[in-house]
């Protein structure tokens, strides 16, 4: 009997928006996500390994992963 089993990343989204991205200068989706490895067993995450890490923001227009404090600097204009 064969057990394929891992470690990996698995992404969840947090929230989801609209913010000017200060990467393409659009007003455009955004995702909110946050990351965490776990261990898998035949590819479905079982068991958490490590703390959430930190948070970031993907633009859906342009696709770039950025830190979340674009979404303080995107509030204050």
């Amino acid at each position: 009997m064969f057990f394929i089993f891992g470690m990996g990343p698995k992404t969840q989204v947090l929230e989801k928006s609209q913010f000017l991205c200060p990467v393409c200068r659009t007003q455009s989706a955004y995702e909110l996500r946050q990351q965490r490895h776990y261990f898998s067993l035949f590819f479905i995450p079982l068991i958490p390994l490590s703390k959430a890490k930190g948070e970031f923001v993907k633009c859906l227009h342009c696709g770039t992963e950025m830190p979340s404090t674009v979404l303080n600097h995107a509030q204050q204009d």
